[in-house]
Order: structure tokens, then C-alpha cells, then sequence
């Protein structure tokens, strides 16, 4: 993976979780895109936060790990055979599934949803609801990737996802724009 120049101080209040799939291999496109994500974002100064496995999990660490960042992994006990990734600074460990995504959500300034599967779609599906539920204190959701506004539509069309909820999420383009917005909406500096 490549190394991106100019490293930031970290902001230990700026925490961003990034969700995403445990499958993706190491040369994989989602592999790449997450250490990217992971690389800008320790950049921008802030910390990532993720479910602390494998796949885009520890992309997102290592590119924060590789590129002066910190990393926090949230792991659950239900989940027992599972190692974490060797690019944690932090580990958090839950009981459950249910209490990762809380511990995360409690922890998190802001949120992006990579390709992922179940899991991803859990935590998307929790902090979104969440966001709905207290609108004085949302935190920003970004669904990374032209492919979300097919998944929003279809949910639109044929699920009872009313427009307010739907323009929760935020669908942007390249893990640049992501940052670049997150850093926007949390005022934190961007490298």
C-alpha cells in the first residue's frame, strides 16, 4: 500500500468509525480503498475506530498505523475465535454485537460505511436510527461509493425509508471527499 505524505497531530475527540467487511483480501479494491480511508483520516488528525477483524477492518488501521495514526479496535466476545488485526493501538472488548455497535457509537464523532456485508449493514442500520432518534446531537454518516445510492433507492422504493431519513446519510464519491467533508462538518483540520 502506498505511504501518503504529511502526517497530523491526532485530535483524541476526533474519533471516526469506518464500517466495513471482514472478507476483503489484502489485494483486494475495498482493501485498498479502506487503508486509504484509514491513511487520510489519520492525516486529517483524527482517530479510527472500527470492529478491530480483518478485511477493510484492518485496512482502515494499518493505513492510520502506516501513516501516524491512532487505532481503536471494538471487539466482541460472541465472536471468540475471531483474532484482531495486528494494527490496533487500543482494544475495547464487548459482550455481544449489540454492544460493539453501542461502545462504537458512544465513541465515534462520525461514521463511514464501506462495501461490507451483515455486519456493515447492522451498524449502518443502529447508527442511523440512532441519528433519526436524536436530532440534536446527529452525527455525520457517510456511505462511501457511487454504489450506496443504488442500495438507498432500492430501500426508498420498496421499504418505508421516508426522504428526511434517507438525506441522514451522505453518499460520497472517493475517500478524499470523505474526509474532506468530515473534517468540514466536525471542524477538525485537514491535512
Amino acid at each position: 500500500m502506498r505511504r501518503l505524505p504529511r502526517k497530523m497531530t491526532q485530535h483524541p475527540e476526533r474519533i471516526i468509525a469506518v464500517f466495513g467487511g471482514s472478507r476483503a483480501p489484502a489485494h483486494s479494491a475495498d482493501y485498498a480503498e479502506a487503508y486509504t480511508v484509514g491513511a487520510l483520516l489519520a492525516r486529517a488528525g483524527f482517530v479510527v475506530l472500527n470492529g478491530g477483524y480483518a478485511g477493510t477492518m484492518e485496512a482502515s488501521a494499518r493505513g492510520a498505523k502506516e501513516n501516524g495514526g491512532r487505532t481503536l479496535g471494538v471487539l466482541a466476545r460472541e465472536f471468540g475465535d475471531l483474532k484482531p488485526n495486528d494494527f490496533l493501538d487500543e482494544i475495547v472488548t464487548r459482550e455481544d454485537l449489540f454492544a460493539r455497535i453501542r461502545e462504537m457509537h458512544a465513541r465515534a464523532a462520525g461514521f463511514i460505511a464501506l462495501n461490507g456485508s451483515m455486519g456493515t449493514l447492522a451498524e449502518l442500520a443502529i447508527v442511523w436510527n440512532l441519528a433519526k432518534i436524536d436530532g440534536k446531537a446527529r452525527k455525520p454518516i457517510v456511505l462511501l461509493g457511487a454504489r450506496w445510492r443504488n442500495v438507498i433507492a432500492s430501500w426508498r422504493a420498496h421499504l418505508a425509508v421516508t426522504e428526511e431519513e434517507a438525506q441522514l446519510l451522505h453518499v460520497i464519491a472517493t475517500p478524499e471527499e470523505t474526509v474532506a467533508f468530515l473534517s468540514a462538518q466536525l471542524h477538525a483540520p485537514n491535512g
